[in-house]
């Protein structure tokens, strides 16, 4: 299985939901054909069960549609970020959604009370974004900080430059665990 917000994990994720939505496809379609040739008419047990099939197959369409024109970073992007990052929490390819939007980041990092993002560059509404997340963060843990950038340079240059700030360690936790829990 595949972990979540980790290297890898978006192209991982697609090809888990395609296999998914052909396994329910081939599922129907045999369970169908099964009641038909067994019974001769369409209208059986069969077909509702055949049909009910449609509803998981629909929610691995929707979760792949919500990732699919979403990039992941490449292993060297990656690496040069998780050097810098040195022992904060990494997360990778990282996409949530709110109730109107799905949004996308390479790269969110929690660090001596702060949360870095380096901003997708697919397109998606900044401003919404950024304020979606600072909201999260403030309701999770009122004293971290949320800062996003633009590029991988940029968050390596403010991790550079970031001073050690004493956060509470079940503060961290809490929010490290929420913004796992976010991500889809």
């Amino acid at each position: 299985m595949y972990e979540k917000c980790t290297l890898g994990y978006l192209t991982k994720r697609k090809k888990a939901e395609i296999l998914w939505i052909v396994f329910f496809v081939v599922l129907g379609v045999a369970i169908f054909l099964t009641g038909y040739l067994w019974s001769g008419v369409r209208a059986n047990i069969f077909t509702v069960m055949a049909v009910l099939l449609v509803l998981p197959a629909a929610k691995h369409l929707v979760a792949l549609i919500a990732m699919f024109r979403k990039k992941g970073v490449t292993k060297e992007r990656y690496d040069k970020v998780k050097t810098a990052a040195g022992q904060a929490v990494l997360y990778t390819d990282y996409v949530f959604t709110s109730t109107e939007k799905i949004m996308h980041l390479d790269f969110l990092l929690v660090k001596n009370g702060n949360v870095l993002g380096v901003i997708a560059k697919s397109k998606q509404d900044v401003p919404y974004l950024k304020q979606y997340l600072t909201d999260v963060v403030k309701k999770t843990a009122p004293s971290y900080h949320v800062r996003l950038f633009e590029s991988d340079e940029k968050l390596i240059s403010h991790l550079q430059r970031l001073t050690q700030e004493e956060a509470s360690e079940n503060s961290e936790k809490t929010l490290v665990d929420y913004l796992h829990s976010l991500a889809m």
